[in-house]
């Protein structure tokens, strides 16, 4: 008994002997498992960019692009000021890629954004796996570090981050501050280190140097601070932290430093204390940082939702919905104080702005969903498996499946998209401006708007014709908000002491006659050379004294613009760039504009018939259309235009006008009625429609109603040119 005894006793000693073992044995696992997570993390991270960096390496442009490329190209080579806020930070990284020993300055500029996107990338890697931990804290780490590089995937290969990735924009770069401040927060969260939170303060303020919009995110900031930190912040920390935040913001010291040796780009002249606060509040934007149109916030609306198809697919929205439900239902107040952060200039620029390139935060965002959706579905059908192992047969080739599907849609948006974003070969903009100058005589001036970034990047980056006087229109017409025209700053041509709106034609008056001169003809403040200008292709060149506009100057401008659209077939045909066509469709637009002004209106048509084929969903361009024919007095056609625009945007106030009076021209009183109403249902106050209900009661009769509707459009606009013709309109009928 005693020897069974003791063989139970000894077992059991040997079994508490290998349980103990077992036990540690296991802790070493599981504690080297925590750090080999640990560890694979950033290694994933970099893996992660230097992959994204190459991709978009394959695709980036190799010179300028449209827009505002050109003009952060020369700011990061001359150390300039941008327009405003001026963006001192990006200004200055920016100037470290151009001591790169390889291609074009524009090309090294092109390489910041590239940079900043791989590490966007990676960075919402890391934050993605943050969030991870805290939504699943029992979760499998090899999973969760699964799930955030297929979501990170997924965005890595979207267009509106591929698009920015590889042209000079501050977008990646600003982004990249929103994702790191996000993931110092999450830290200092989980780990309660008020270091993360200081890191993330001094971020916040340097992140206005890439942009200025960052200031909206002031309140989401705060609101988070109160969420989860307002117990452990003491004031002395809150005022440790409002420090940290104006350390970083004074990257804006630059602006004064180097605007006082005038560079070339100077906004704004920032170098006294009102400049400065007139540059940084944007003051030349005033009327856009209050604007509102219904119809244009629910147009851009659409435009945004159609966004995240391009960027993600019909999986993507799905895994990202599913994510972003689960992330809610599981960590509320960090789903609101994130989503919050991400969202902060949201409903600044869906006011107004329809490019993708504002709402990248948000896709961001909606990237955190897709990686809490993979994991949380994945995570759904294990558990319920491991409750249920006699189903497990039936369920168990889920995650894979799901997985697999994951990967072949990524691969799927790689593929689409290079094929339409690779500008490797892309030299359009480049060659471009280089046509202009071929236009330009020696020692030309060309006052411009549209033209004078790329003409810029030519002249100031590649020292190309420095014969030549590029005038910026901008600084003659409002130089309390671009900068003012100084002997200095034009020191080809001389610069009278004139000041204001009459100082552009003491400008040509002063010089005309040893320099000629060209005028953009996108600009609309002609007025000062409207009886000078004379069309040449892609330019207006201004002559000495008005001049009428001879048949054959009309045949050799159109031989122009023929010529170099036959010999640029890559116009919407190879790249089918938008912002391409978008800019010769304007440019076409404003001769036509011209040509309408002098009534020559086949010439109106030949030039918005090809704006047509560039941008055919333009209803500014189709209203110009059957505008031109309504001149013509060939009515149907007129008519057809209108009615492709209204098909477009049925609401388009310009297109109800538009058919409204050429109903009332053809005699069809009850549609030309119908059209005034739909306009004065949107805009009660619309006084073109109010003009429009006079005339249509004085064809019909009522000449009641026709007073009342021409005293209203007086009412409305009294100093207005329609009031006075609706004064004319009353006098008649009183007669």
């Amino acid at each position: 008994m005693r020897e069974q005894k003791a063989d139970v006793l000894s077992a059991f000693c040997i079994c508490k002997i290998q349980t103990r073992r077992y036990c540690i044995r296991s802790s070493i696992v599981f504690y080297a498992l925590k750090i080999e997570h640990l560890k694979k993390r950033p290694v994933i991270a970099f893996s992660v960019f230097f992959a994204s960096f190459g991709l978009y390496l394959t695709t980036i442009c190799p010179n300028m692009y449209w827009r505002d490329s050109p003009e952060f190209q020369v700011v990061a080579y001359q150390l300039g000021i941008a327009h405003p806020a001026g963006s001192p930070f990006y200004a200055l990284l920016a100037k470290i890629y151009t001591f790169l020993p390889l291609g074009s300055i524009a090309f090294k500029v092109n390489l910041v954004s590239a940079f900043f996107g791989a590490l966007l990338i990676s960075l919402i890697f890391l934050l993605l796996t943050e969030c991870l931990v805290m939504i699943f804290p029992s979760g499998n780490k090899s999973l969760l570090i699964l799930s955030g590089l297929i979501a990170a995937s997924f965005y890595a290969f979207s267009r509106s981050l591929w698009h920015n990735s590889i042209i000079a924009e501050v977008y990646t770069l600003q982004n990249c501050f929103i994702v790191l401040i996000a993931f110092f927060l999450i830290r200092g969260l989980r780990r309660d280190e008020k270091p993360s939170l200081y890191l993330a303060a001094f971020l916040f303020g340097l992140s206005t140097g890439a942009h200025i919009i960052m200031i909206l995110y002031i309140p989401a900031l705060l609101v988070f601070l109160w969420l989860f930190f307002r117990k452990r912040l003491s004031l002395s920390h809150l005022g440790t932290l409002i420090m940290f935040v104006i350390l970083g913001a004074s990257i804006y010291l630059y602006l004064p430093i180097r605007s006082s040796v005038d560079p070339y780009y100077d906004w704004g002249n920032p170098e006294n204390v009102k400049n400065f606060i007139t540059h940084v509040t944007d003051r030349k934007d005033t009327k856009r940082h209050f604007f509102f149109s219904p119809e244009k916030f629910i147009r851009n609306f659409k435009e945004y939702g159609k966004y995240y198809f391009e960027d993600f697919n019909v999986l993507g929205i799905i895994l990202g919905l599913t994510g972003v439900v689960i992330f809610f239902r599981k960590k509320p107040r960090l789903f609101l104080g994130l989503g919050m952060l991400f969202f902060s200039q949201w409903p600044f620029f869906i006011r107004y702005w329809p490019w993708s390139s504002a709402f990248i935060a948000t896709f961001l965002f909606f990237t955190l969903g897709i990686g809490v959706g993979i994991f949380g579905i994945i995570w759904k059908v294990q558990s319920v498996i491991s409750r249920n192992p006699s189903i497990a047969y039936r369920y168990r080739f889920l995650p894979g499946v799901l997985l697999s599907l994951c990967v072949i849609q990524i691969f799927f948006l790689c593929f689409s998209n290079w094929k339409v974003i690779s500008r490797t070969d892309y030299w359009e903009p480049y060659n471009f401006h280089h046509y202009l100058y071929d236009q330009i005589e020696f020692r030309g001036v060309l006052v411009s708007t549209l033209y004078y970034f790329g003409i810029g990047y030519l002249q100031q980056c590649e020292s190309y014709r420095l014969d030549m006087t590029n005038l910026f229109l901008s600084e003659i017409l409002g130089p309390h908000v671009f900068n003012t025209v100084t002997p200095e700053r034009y020191p080809l041509i001389r610069i009278p002491s004139v000041k204001g709106p009459k100082l552009g034609e003491a400008i040509i008056n002063a010089n005309i006659k040893n320099h000629p001169f060209y005028w953009d003809p996108s600009s609309k403040n002609t007025p000062v050379v409207k009886k000078n200008i004379q069309p040449n292709g892609f330019l207006y060149r201004i002559t000495p004294s008005p001049r009428s506009i001879s048949l054959e100057t009309k045949k050799n401008h159109i031989k122009e613009l023929e010529d170099f659209f036959s010999n640029n077939p890559s116009v919407s045909l190879h790249y089918n760039d938008p912002e391409e066509n978008d800019l010769y469709s304007y440019i076409l637009q404003s001769y036509s504009l011209f040509f309408c002004d002098r009534d020559e209106y086949s010439l109106v048509i030949t030039h918005l018939k090809a704006a047509n084929r560039l941008t055919p969903e333009d209803v500014s361009v189709l209203n110009g259309l059957g505008s031109a024919y309504a001149g013509l007095r060939s009515f149907d056609k007129a008519e057809t235009y209108f009615k492709k625009a209204q098909k477009i945007n049925p609401s388009d106030i310009m297109t109800l006008q538009n058919l409204g009076q050429l109903y009332l021209d053809t005699e069809k009183y009850s549609q030309a009625l119908a059209c005034y109403q739909k306009i004065l249902k949107k805009d009660s106050n619309n006084s073109k429609a109010y003009f429009g209900m006079g005339q249509y009661y004085e064809k019909i009769g009522d000449l009641h109603k026709a007073r009342d509707a021409f005293r209203k459009v007086i009412t409305l606009n009294p100093e207005n040119s329609l009031a006075a013709q609706a004064r004319k309109r009353l006098s008649d009928i009183s007669h």
